[in-house]
């Protein structure tokens, strides 16, 4: 059985309506290990050992696929794609007819992957919704203006040199969803004096160097 909540939409046009949508409750993520076991749970005849195989070396060829320039569609699973980014601090916009943007530096953004309808047609077929909780989930409240939040951000960095995504969302009143978007488009915009450093897990916000 899986559950939900009634959750409050961010009014982004300033219109006044306060609109409802429901949202999944996650029950766990399942690892490795348990979809193994699901797997072969049911396949039966296959041997734990083969099912581990063929998922790893499903992953291998995904990444060689994509990184050939292909998209990989798996039936009733779905499409896998590859969208890109600069990985420069050089303009985005064309300056002059005769701009042919070069020497760019461009890389991997992430790995989309498009449901395909088979298997959304299983998952609805399958899933029975309750409701965990009475009520609307509330949305927090923006105590700070946009410019506040980017002071603040500065105060944390000049505090210790830096600062992380989950620091960012606390000394905002922000959840990590929005302090994430809000961040990538503080970035993406070369006159904010907030700029990344580092990948993955590793990844912070330092005080940008300006030219």
């Amino acid at each position: 059985m899986a559950k939900y909540i009634l959750k409050e939409m961010n009014d982004v046009r300033n219109t006044g309506e306060r609109k409802v949508y429901p949202k999944l409750v996650v029950n766990y993520t399942v690892g490795k290990d348990e979809f193994v076991d699901r797997v072969q749970k049911h396949l039966r005849a296959i041997d734990k050992g083969v099912v581990i195989a063929v998922t790893t070396g499903v992953a291998d060829v995904l990444a060689e696929l994509l990184s050939e320039g292909c998209n990989v569609t798996i039936d009733e699973i779905g499409t896998f794609s590859t969208s890109l980014r600069f990985f420069d601090e050089k303009p985005t916009e064309i300056e002059s007819d005769d701009d042919s943007m070069a020497y760019r530096r461009v890389g991997v953004k992430d790995i989309n992957f498009k449901t395909a309808a088979e298997l959304k047609t299983k998952v609805e077929r399958r899933t029975k919704f309750t409701r965990e909780m009475s009520g609307v989930k509330k949305l927090k409240k923006n105590l700070f203006t946009p410019e506040e939040r980017i002071a603040n951000a500065l105060q944390i960095i000049d505090n210790k040199g830096f600062f992380t995504l989950s620091e960012y969302a606390q000394a905002n009143n922000l959840s990590r969803t929005v302090a994430s978007k809000e961040l990538a488009a503080l970035t993406a915009d070369h006159t904010s004096p907030i700029v990344t450093s580092g990948r993955g897990t590793h990844k912070v916000w330092v005080r940008r160097i300006m030219k």
